[in-house]
């Protein structure tokens, strides 16, 4: 069980523990809504507590937790460093934190840090005490009408995250490189990549996530299932059609890479070996085998190996990477150009092919119509 789980567990579990609406900040009135609380449970229930508490688990995305636990921690020790409560924290403690922040120089590109990674921040404040069960600092109107300022002032010198779309120009300047790849195999697996994540218009995270069985070749489109992504954390059947007949299809190049690859199942895109003549030793731990084991469609799936260690495919970091690597390559700015500039240039490429807004939507799984406008450029 991880330590969210465990946390959870021992909240709901603490004899002294008292059940609070969210939103009063532990101060109860004769007003407030009530919940009935037993004076002692059994122990006869502690199992059902402990499988209840597991789910927490889950609660939030992998990546969001990663982000989260490291953006807090920054919190965390900019309150230590000047005598602060960092949990509860006073919500003049997080705005004095904001204005540090704000004024921090990235290493990297010279600017400041954008609205969004200081959002980000307050977001894991916002968890971490919602976690511990006392109120958020962050939604005191103060800090909120400090963020509101901070998001109109056009001062500020920030980095420009806007990545520019891959489109079938550039798509083809990237697989020109990919070819002279001397190894096969990797040339095979990074076209693949390349290709499946422009046609899908898929997130880094999401072609990392992919299985095997999750692909089906149809006569002349291929079919990828998506059990979760951003917009679909719920588990809802999600599909995407990939005609064969469009420009650079991934079909025949996610095909190529199965059959020399040789991988029956798990996930799709595996690590290779230095030299580029075989596949990585591939492994799961007890986790990911029952996320695979509770997407998977066909039961034959579920024979993957209960290990103690996750390797030998990759990760959504990999494929940034890699497509950078490969942006330098072929000529393209690595500072303009990254892994979502295959899933902006699906959309702008659709577009420019006189595809409707619904079309778009079902094949890159928007679910507002208002978030296209940001890729969508007035045509020729």
């Amino acid at each position: 069980m991880s330590k969210s789980a465990h946390h959870t567990l021992n909240s709901i579990l603490t004899p002294q523990t008292s059940i609070v609406p969210s939103g009063t900040n532990g101060n109860r009135n004769a007003s407030d809504e009530q919940f009935f609380e037993e004076t002692q449970l059994p122990l006869s229930i502690l199992d059902d507590y402990k499988s209840a508490a597991s789910e927490t688990e889950y609660e939030i995305s992998e990546n969001t937790r990663r982000v989260y636990t490291s953006s807090y921690a920054i919190f965390n020790r900019y309150c230590l460093e000047h005598g602060l409560s960092p949990l509860p924290a006073d919500p003049r403690s997080v705005i004095s934190f904001i204005g540090h922040q704000k004024e921090s120089i990235q290493q990297s590109s010279g600017a400041q840090l954008s609205r969004q990674t200081l959002t980000s921040r307050l977001a894991a404040i916002r968890y971490h005490h919602i976690q511990a069960g006392f109120h958020s600092p962050t939604e005191h109107p103060l800090v909120i009408r400090v963020m509101r300022g901070l998001s109109r002032n056009k001062y500020r010198k920030v980095a420009d995250y806007d990545q520019q779309p891959i489109m079938y120009d550039e798509l083809e300047m990237l697989i020109d490189v990919i070819n002279q790849q001397p190894q096969p195999m990797t040339r095979a697996r990074d076209k693949a990549i390349i290709q499946l994540g422009f046609q899908g218009g898929f997130r880094r995270s999401e072609l990392a996530d992919i299985q095997v069985n999750h692909l089906s070749f149809l006569r002349n489109k291929l079919k990828v299932r998506l059990p979760y992504s951003k917009s679909n954390q719920q588990g809802q059947r999600e599909w995407k059609d990939l005609p064969q007949t469009e420009p650079f299809a991934a079909f025949d190049a996610v095909k190529e890479w199965i059959e020399v690859s040789k991988i029956k199942q798990g996930h799709l895109f595996r690590s290779i070996s230095r030299d580029g003549s075989q596949i990585r030793p591939y492994s799961v731990s007890d986790i990911t085998n029952r996320k695979i084991n509770q997407t998977s469609m066909d039961a034959k799936e579920h024979s993957l190996p209960r290990l103690n260690r996750n390797s030998g495919f990759l990760r959504g970091d990999d494929i940034y990477q890699m497509i950078k690597k490969y942006c330098a390559r072929s000529g393209l700015s690595p500072e303009f150009y990254g892994a979502h500039s295959l899933r902006s240039g699906c959309v702008t490429q659709l577009h420019e092919n006189d595809k409707d807004h619904l079309y778009i939507m079902a094949r890159t799984g928007h679910t507002d119509p208002r978030s296209l406008r940001h890729y969508l450029k007035p045509k020729d």
